[in-house]
């Protein structure tokens, strides 16, 4: 910062905005009586808080601070998987899976599982979600960290720190009701300060030719010019999240709370296309980032670093307020998702007779376990995203293929969906192990594999087979509602009008 004044300045403007968030984190606890309305906000959402949610959610530290420092380092090339892959998830979901998973009126992904396949996929597909959401989290606190630091000469620890105690406050206070709330307000801050900062860094640069033609070569390529190896890494990268967070419970949870299967399917679609016409603008920064300061030690110090260098004290604490929207809009959707799922499907199997105030007890408690997961992740890690892409690997290689043969193929069942699961799983650890041994036998041969691309066809694959060969022992399941009412075939597809 240029002085003490507008270093305090912008600290006390962060520190209302903060107030803010809690405020409406104890407005929103007003409506939650029961786990219900802690996870899925009593299954009341309208388009607009649906569609803005989303976004929020999605637009987080790895897309505001990760996409803007990898661009910065690599170019388009280097940002496939976030935003791209990430809005081509939540088109996927709107035509494909939004409309089943809110007719099913189920409250968590492993629900489904549950429904569809039987205890142990259950377990196996909780197993799975909790842990992609502890890295997720540990990514939005990372990046918190790197923008207090770099702005506020804040220590990172601390910075770190105090924004998990802000988030698991008004995360427990309000769940998703909170989170809604929460969100709806940080996307309205997000997108105005974004939109003032992108013209002014543009201009600085001297416009969009300038910037272009100062770029290292390459560095607007966005489809690869190798070989069949490198378009597989391609490919990867867009499915990383475009795949593997279709069984993610913070999307699911946005269809699961809205009010019909409509909302369910527009929120999914116009949330898709917001997010990538916002996500484009952090990429755009990281691009100009490079030319106007270049050699940053850490690129994804790059958006804090033009916020100081070319916003005045007043736009530094708006552009603040922006970066808290879309860090914390993530942390907290990131938070209530493995809570709801620890919650009921965990505690709920090991403890079936609890009562609605004891469930919504345990969810609460897991919130603040798994803030503190994900900060001791975080801390430990450092690269927000990476960290935040690696997150969905686990649900991408071992849930997405049972979840969308359970939706849409009636024979399979139980064997092959846990089979399935640890199949891709296990194939995937396998990989992961036989790069680098493959490499010292074979020095500079062998780069790193598509470990994800490889694993998630096995997992369809052995889905498909062992449930084919057991279907004398154990025939499909129909999938039913919370009612036990078996759910009609037709009318699947986001084909609704608005």
């Amino acid at each position: 910062m240029t002085s003490n004044l507008s270093q305090t300045f912008v600290l006390v403007t962060v520190g209302a905005y903060l107030l803010v968030l809690l405020l409406l984190g104890a407005l929103a606890s007003r409506r939650v009586s029961d786990a219900a309305d802690f996870i899925v906000a009593g299954r009341r959402l309208g388009i607009g808080f649906c569609t803005f949610t989303l976004f929020a959610t999605w637009f987080g530290g790895g897309t505001l601070i990760g996409a803007a420092g990898a661009s910065y380092a690599g170019g388009l090339s280097a940002v496939v998987a976030d935003p791209f892959g990430a809005a081509l998830c939540l088109l996927l979901a709107g035509a494909f899976y939004v409309r089943l998973l809110r007719r099913l009126r189920l409250l968590t992904v492993p629900d489904f599982f549950r429904r569809r396949f039987g205890r142990a996929a259950e377990i196996l597909a909780a197993a799975a979600i909790i842990p992609a959401y502890i890295g997720w989290v540990g990514s939005q606190l990372v990046a918190v960290g790197t923008v207090l630091t770099a702005v506020a000469d804040v220590p990172f620890v601390t910075s770190v720190v105090v924004a998990a105690v802000i988030i698991v406050v008004y995360t427990v206070l309000g769940g998703m009701w909170g989170v809604t709330f929460t969100d709806f307000f940080q996307a309205v801050v997000l997108i105005t300060a974004i939109a003032v900062l992108l013209p002014i860094v543009l201009t600085a640069a001297g416009g969009a030719g300038t910037v272009a033609a100062a770029l290292p070569e390459g560095r607007l390529r966005f489809a690869p010019t190798g070989g069949l190896l490198e378009w597989m890494f391609f490919v990867q990268a867009w499915l990383l999240i475009g795949l593997g967070n279709l069984p993610g419970q913070d999307l699911m949870q946005r269809a699961l709370s809205s009010r019909s299967e409509r909302v369910a399917q527009w929120s999914a679609y116009l949330g898709g296309s917001l997010y990538l016409f916002v996500g484009l603008i952090p990429v755009a920064l990281g691009m100009i980032g490079s030319v106007l300061l270049p050699g940053l030690a850490n690129p994804e110090e790059i958006v804090p670093r033009l916020v100081l260098s070319y916003l005045p004290p007043v736009g530094v604490a708006l552009f603040l307020g922006a970066l808290f929207s879309a860090l914390m809009s993530s942390a907290d959707s990131g938070l209530l998702a493995p809570a709801s799922v620890f919650g009921q499907n965990i505690i709920g199997n090991l403890r079936p007779g609890l009562t609605p105030g004891q469930q919504l007890l345990v969810v609460r408690g897991g919130v603040v376990v798994f803030c503190a997961l994900a900060l001791a992740v975080g801390l430990w890690s450092g690269s927000v995203y990476t960290l935040m892409v690696e997150s969905w690997t686990v649900m991408m290689v071992g849930l997405f293929g049972p979840l969308t043969l359970g939706m849409y193929w009636k024979r399979a069942n139980a064997p092959g969906a846990v089979a399935g699961m640890a199949a891709g799983l296990g194939s995937w650890l396998l990989l992961l192990a036989a790069g680098p041994v493959l490499g010292v036998l074979t020095p500079g041969a062998l780069p790193e594999l598509p470990n994800a691309l490889l694993a998630t066809p096995v997992s369809l694959v052995v889905t498909v087979v062992v449930s084919v060969g057991t279907q004398g022992s154990h025939p499909p399941r129909r999938l039913t509602d919370v009612e036990g009412r078996p759910i009609a075939d037709r009318d699947r597809l986001g084909t609704l009008p608005l």
